[in-house]
């Protein structure tokens, strides 16, 4: 299992919000298992997406792809460069 880490800002989290969601079958086409949305408590219009993938290359492929161009383009996330980064889980703690 592995994750692909996106951070960046948006100007209306609720476009982010619509988009997010209306792309979903297209991110389970790729082999997403589905994924978390945070706000920055203190910051909001900071969000954070972690994506879950089954293997790293299918996380790596992601990251890299016109799609997830495409769908942070139409969320309207222009405001700042997302930073995008691939976590390969290491060690998982029992609590």
């Amino acid at each position: 299992m592995a994750f692909v880490l996106i951070e960046h800002r948006v100007a209306d989290f609720e476009k982010f919000e619509q988009v997010f969601l209306d792309d979903a079958a297209r991110r389970e086409e790729l082999g997403s298992r589905g994924g978390v949305v945070y706000r920055v408590a203190d910051d909001p219009g900071n969000v954070i997406v972690v994506l879950e993938w089954p293997t790293l290359e299918a996380a790596r492929e992601f990251a890299g792809s016109l799609e997830l161009e495409e769908a942070l383009d139409w969320a309207g996330s222009g405001v700042t460069t997302p930073r995008v980064t691939v976590l390969d889980v290491a060690l998982e703690s029992p609590r």
